[in-house]
């Protein structure tokens, strides 16, 4: 059969298995009743060979569904990941109209934007960190709107071009391009960017992750103003070179849904100013903390995090499937071979929980348990 559509890598994971498909860099979890049929299409050197290893006893369209759901299957598997190349911009010098400078972990970057619009894409959660020390500069981003497109340049290169409604795809680029340079990295350093925001007790870190809405920024929040330090939030970069997450220098985003209750832990909470990029997210406020005292930590725990009103705090463990399907599809992972094995491995090493809250002492109590756990 047709092998060349077979997994670079399976890892093995309780009852499931865990693919992932270098042509497409796509991860994909399937029981292992599915894995026995794929195991035996490979193995098989036609169709009917294949047909012979099934038991199934009905009329022969049953057997041809079976093939049909594993070519199909496998076909989705494999859509080839080409990159979007848009075309090369030349920068225009007349669009740096606003400019924003920024210090952060002995580095000096610098922003320059060409209207208010644009630099409320990126400017609120760095607020924190600007600067008026204009002796050195060791980055400039240039970040402009045309028609109805967003330019990204670093230090005069463009980068990539975005469409405005997709500016959260700008963002997600600008920061990984300034993450590389505030811990000395190139992107073939990194397994990828994770969709979650961690939590640091000064040895080890929880990576907290969850759809919109179930409270993982808030939880992250409350976590920071009880003796936990934020290590990044939403964007939280793994290392190739020692499987730990970074920092990220951006301040932590909340909803308006939780300002009342964090206007009684956050203090000076009214006084921040709170920022709208469209109706359906609503107002957003950008709080910094105090950052931990080194840039990097071990992550052994990943916690799915579940707000629910008047709901008791359960910590549960889950399966690979559950996490996935939050972590993956708005993660940044490296189509590199390497990476993608150490990811894999690093998944392996991990536990994986479920936290179901709405009272913030029984939750901080529970996530205390776990940093002790990793002792």
């Amino acid at each position: 059969m047709n092998n060349q559509l077979a997994p670079t890598y399976q890892y093995v994971f309780g009852y499931h298995f865990l693919l992932w498909y270098s042509v497409s860099n796509s991860y994909s979890v399937i029981d292992s009743n599915f894995k026995v049929l794929l195991d035996n299409y490979f193995q098989s050197n036609s169709q009917d060979a294949f047909f012979d290893t099934l038991n199934i006893e009905e009329i022969e369209t049953s057997k041809l569904d079976v093939i049909k759901t594993i070519k199909t299957y496998l076909e989705g598997c494999n859509i080839p990941n080409i990159p979007n190349k848009d075309k090369v911009q030349v920068l225009e010098y007349s669009n740096r109209k606003i400019l924003k400078r920024y210090a952060y972990n002995g580095k000096t970057f610098q922003i320059y934007f060409d209207s208010e619009f644009v630099k409320k894409l990126i400017h609120p959660p760095l607020a924190h960190l600007e600067t008026r020390d204009k002796t050195t500069t060791d980055l400039t981003f240039d970040i402009y709107l045309e028609g109805n497109n967003l330019h990204l340049f670093k230090n005069e290169t463009f980068l990539n071009s975005y469409p405005k409604q997709d500016y959260h795809k700008l963002q997600g680029k600008f920061m990984f391009h300034l993450l590389c340079s505030i811990h000395d990295k190139e992107e073939n350093n990194w397994i990828g960017t994770l969709h979650g925001s961690t939590i640091t007790n000064g040895i080890s870190s929880i990576l907290f992750v969850g759809k919109s809405g179930k409270g993982k920024s808030t939880l992250c929040t409350i976590l920071a103003t009880k003796g936990f330090n934020l290590v990044a939030d939403d964007i939280s970069p793994l290392a190739s070179t020692n499987l730990n997450i970074y920092s990220n220098p951006a301040a932590i985003s909340t909803k308006s849904g939780s300002f009342s209750t964090l206007r009684t832990l956050v203090p000076n909470f009214d006084d921040l100013q709170a920022v709208e990029f469209n109706k359906s997210k609503g107002l957003i406020k950008y709080i910094p903390f105090k950052r931990p005292p080194n840039n990097h930590y071990p992550c052994n725990t990943i916690v799915l995090v579940n707000y629910k009103t008047d709901s008791k705090t359960d910590l549960k463990k889950i399966s690979i499937v559950e996490l996935l399907e939050t972590l993956i599809p708005d993660s940044w992972l490296s189509p590199n071979p390497k990476h993608a094995k150490e990811f894999l491995d690093w998944l392996q090493t991990l536990t994986m929980y479920e936290l179901t809250y709405s009272n913030i002492d029984s939750m901080t109590h529970k996530v205390n348990s776990l940093f002790n756990e990793n002792v």
